[in-house]
């Protein structure tokens, strides 16, 4: 056991080194976000608009590199609490002399807000939305009852515009474009192919695996915003669609090859991936090249053929459509988006009642906490909790080290932004990063500026810094407690919802002709997400209670699961006669990794 735990703590401690690695773009996003931070805290300081940290934590939660969706994003968000702000002031007007009115109101609009969260595209801006409201309305107790309305609608507006606001201009003037994102997406895939090429071991490659599971939603939301926007059209336009997707293509051609496949062809292609990948990013013609090359060694076949249309721009061919809508199939049917919503609504009005109830009102963050701690499986939101306890007692330190070295030679709001800009771009570099570290970095950041940001200057006050962690902690705990009790939801459901719907894609796919199985790239690369999904919630699976925990034969099953369908996606996409999809109940029986060793290799032709 102990070697199993040494050799568990040892891969995580390499992936935490490689998820904090640098990336293109990832400096010049994590200053992005300092920069945003200090200027959104310099105009809260100086019109006197408070909760100044939560504001900036939106901007951390929210900010991508993306500068088109940050534009949009800031804009729906504002838009959609000014139409928030008029219902608040039709709520407050009803409930202002009925404090159980007040309650029932916060407890309707959280419920509806988060089950918008959990069965629609919405999702976080839905979530957000939740929080505006809970927070405003929990606000009636403490403000003079002539001025509630007035002050409390002005507090919500505020405390999200200005944030917004700054980083939709921000990122008008300084923000990376999505096509520039594009062709930096474009030439990653061609580095990660050429280093897979040169090192075939899947185990040491978790940047290749991640790039498979992340799919091709991502460059297609960048395709989209590119043409909305007019950014760029005509050829600029075309290379980018073509690119993105021959790109992906070659991605899933290097996945599929052997590993016994011989070494000089390997460093071949290797060697072409990375003279495309920098010319691709050079704005450069890309290297002329011949899938005919390839010929005598059929098992490099469709490698070639994706650099060879890659190299020529090849037109791109219809495929099978993806069917992505913006509100789940089951958003009336499935029961987990109901309890999701009232688990997490518990959670908050609980931490209402307790720092009302012991009259603390220093302790609010707690009912934030919820809002923003809450996923849909338990391991989620247990692994959420570690990296926000973890990120909340860094940040705490920050913060403590600042009030009591740094703070008390500060003179002006200047020097504080400067401070802002410092520690939340440095926990940027983290938010940044992969999922799998991401929350921990964005706690980081809300932690200290909860900490320092407690009026409108400088301050070197302790005893409210403290008060806010604590609250942190007792959301935390809160948040815990009613996840890990009350319709608990095993990483295990999530695993077999997506074998489900990877399982009903496989078989909308196998029963094409093999032309156009070959022209669907978004929907193997929607597959690929699917298994993407399964191997995270692999991981999370060791942050759940021991007693809902799936044992390591049940995990162990999963991931030969994953390894299966991924063998058979790869078989429908490179195959002519790939074998038929098997028929296993995806809802419930556990699964058998699927034999394929008598198919052909990739590259052959049967």
């Amino acid at each position: 056991m102990a070697t199993i735990a040494e050799s568990a703590l040892r891969r995580k401690s390499h992936r935490l080194f490689d998820d904090l690695r640098p990336f293109p773009g990832r400096l010049r996003l994590s200053l992005s976000i300092g920069a945003i931070c200090a200027i959104s805290t310099v105009i809260s300081m100086m019109y006197h608009f408070p909760e100044a940290a939560i504001g900036c934590y939106l901007v951390i939660f929210l900010m991508r590199a993306n500068a088109a969706e940050n534009v949009v994003t800031g804009i729906g968000i504002i838009v959609a609490v000014s139409l928030v702000v008029v219902l608040l002031i039709g709520i407050i007007n009803l409930t202002i002399d009925h404090p159980p009115a007040q309650i029932a109101a916060i407890v309707l609009a959280s419920f509806v807000f988060l089950y918008l969260d959990s069965a629609t595209k919405a999702g976080e801006q839905a979530g957000i939305v939740a929080l505006v409201i809970a927070f405003v309305l929990t606000l009636l107790g403490n403000i003079p009852l002539g001025e509630i309305a007035t002050r409390a609608v002005l507090y919500a507006w505020a405390m999200v515009f200005v944030p917004m606001a700054v980083m939709a201009v921000y990122n008008l003037l300084f923000g990376i474009s999505p096509q520039k994102l594009l062709r930096q997406t474009i030439a990653e895939r061609l580095e990660l192919a050429a280093e897979r090429l040169e090192t075939p071991d899947p185990a040491d490659d978790l940047a290749f695996t991640d790039a498979l599971g992340e799919g091709m939603a991502e460059s297609d939301k960048r395709l989209l915003l590119t043409k909305l926007l007019n950014l760029v059209y005509g050829k600029d336009y075309d290379f980018l669609e073509r690119g993105q997707a021959h790109s992906y293509r070659l991605l899933l051609a290097v996945s599929a090859l052997p590993a016994d496949a011989e070494d000089n062809s390997r460093e071949e292609l290797a060697d072409i991936c990375r003279e495309m990948a920098e010319a691709v990013l050079q704005k450069k013609d890309l290297p002329d090249f011949s899938a005919d090359r390839f010929e005598a060694t059929p098992v490099f076949a469709d490698i070639a053929r994706a650099l060879d249309d890659l190299s020529h721009m090849a037109p791109l061919e219809k495929g099978a459509p993806v069917d992505d809508p913006a509100v789940s199939p089951d958003i009336f049917s499935n029961p987990v988006h109901l309890q999701f919503a009232l688990k997490t609504t518990l959670a908050a009005v609980t931490c209402f009642f307790i720092y009302t109830a012991i009259d603390w009102q220093g302790i609010h963050t707690a009912m934030i906490t919820c809002y923003v701690a809450a996923l849909g499986t338990t391991g989620d939101t247990v692994h959420k909790l570690v990296l926000r306890i973890t990120g909340c007692l860094i940040g705490a330190f920050f913060g403590l080290v600042a009030i009591l070295f740094v703070i008390p030679q500060l003179e002006s709001v200047g020097g504080l932004a400067f401070l802002v800009f410092a520690v939340v771009s440095l926990a940027a570099w983290v938010s940044t990063g992969n999922e799998r570290i991401s929350y921990g970095g964005v706690q980081i950041a809300l932690a200290f500026l909860l900490t320092v940001l407690q009026g409108f200057g400088p301050t070197t006050d302790l005893s409210a810094a403290g008060d806010r962690i604590i609250g942190i902690l007792l959301g935390n705990a809160v948040v815990y407690v009613i996840f890990t009790n009350i319709w608990p939801v095993s990483v295990g459901d999530e695993v077999r919802r997506r074998v489900g719907l990877a399982t009903a894609k496989l078989k909308a796919l196998a029963g094409l002709d093999f032309a156009t199985r070959r022209s669907s790239t978004a929907l193997v690369a929607s597959v690929q997400n699917d298994l993407g999904v399964i191997r995270n919630a692999v991981e999370m699976a060791s942050y759940e209670p021991r007693h809902m925990r799936p044992s390591l034969e049940a995990r162990g099953d999963y991931a030969a699961r994953a390894r299966a369908l991924n063998d058979l996606s790869l078989a429908l996409y490179f195959r002519p006669d790939p074998p038929p999809v098997p028929e296993p109940d995806p809802i419930t029986s556990p699964a058998e990794p699927a034999d394929f060793s008598n198919t052909a290799q990739p590259g052959e032709t049967t």
